[in-house]
């Protein structure tokens, strides 16, 4: 059904409707059922000409057109399509009286019928145009991420130092792939950062670990160091091989650590498909902001 009444659309349901009903009672009747109250019936059928004479259907139909752009949208648009709705689904066109132009509600019934024909032609074709874009976008992110693991399992096979190296390199690559701005390696005043990503207004410093032992405290006390003295900053801390037990049970549960804390698994699920980049953003946010939890489950 429309959603947008055109000035077309409007006189075909005007001169539709007043031609339709050939006795004003029908009229009334039918506007009630649309969704005009009573009083506002009344009040425009017992309007006069200024010869005293009644107004013709044609001249109610654009007296509550008047009352219509008087009041809410969205109660004019309903009783609108409620009329579309009468024409387009009338059957027997038969005139009541010799006079009655039925002909001419005919007309617009078929002229209504005929342009939402269009209307919805239009939009099958956008949708599919649309959901044509989505197939293109996902096979394309399909595809990217493919050639994304095919590399990791190259890197896999570097030695450690190396491995270390291209880990930037190709966490840069997996947040081009997932449309999250990132930042280049920078130093400062002797810190050595691996980057940042830019997420829903908010900076997050990186720190990309990939060594054989799992990360303790020590390293993890280097990152709050970056991470605090700058402006509205958070962290996230890759650790390929994750997090001691002793640094995860000291973790602080809440306000004092900005930082989100993520390992090899979390990433093997973004590389394998099980969810996206984005997806674990949001989990480990949420799991951070309202519980307090600031290395996330693997799960989501």
């Amino acid at each position: 059904m429309f959603d947008v009444f055109t000035e077309e659309i409007e006189v075909l349901v005007k001169d539709g409707i007043a031609n339709l009903y050939w006795f004003r009672e029908d009229l009334r009747k039918a506007w009630l059922r649309s969704g005009i109250s009573p009083t506002v019936c009344d009040l425009l059928l017992a309007k006069k000409r200024e010869d005293g004479s009644n107004l013709s259907k044609r001249e109610l139909m654009d007296g509550l057109y008047l009352q219509f752009r008087q009041s809410d949208f969205d109660r004019r648009l309903e009783s609108s399509r409620n009329f579309v709705r009468i024409l387009i689904e009338h059957k027997s066109f038969v005139p009541q009286q010799e006079k009655h132009r039925i002909e001419i509600a005919e007309r617009s019934s078929l002229k209504l019928k005929e342009i939402l024909r269009q209307q919805k032609k239009e939009q099958e074709g956008k949708d599919a145009l649309r959901a044509k874009a989505l197939r293109a976008q996902k096979e394309s992110y399909d595809f990217r991420l493919t050639r994304l693991r095919e590399r990791f399992d190259q890197i896999l096979k570097l030695d450690r130092q190396k491995r270390g190296y291209e880990l930037e390199k190709f966490f840069g690559e997996l947040m081009g792939l997932s449309g999250i701005p990132v930042e280049e390696p920078f130093r400062i005043m002797g810190e050595q950062i691996d980057g940042a990503i830019k997420y829903d207004g908010h900076y997050y410093l990186l720190e990309l670990k990939w060594i054989e032992k799992k990360v303790d405290g020590r390293e993890m006390g280097s990152f709050y160091l970056k991470i605090e003295g700058k402006m509205d900053a958070r962290g996230i801390f890759v650790s390929m091989n994750g997090f001691s037990k002793e640094l995860l049970a000291s973790l602080p549960r809440g306000k004092e650590f900005k930082a989100i804390l993520l390992d090899g698994t979390h990433l093997m699920n973004v590389i394998c498909g099980v969810y996206t980049f984005q997806n674990l953003l949001e989990h480990a946010i949420s799991e951070a902001s309202l519980r307090g939890e600031i290395y996330c489950s693997h799960n989501i």
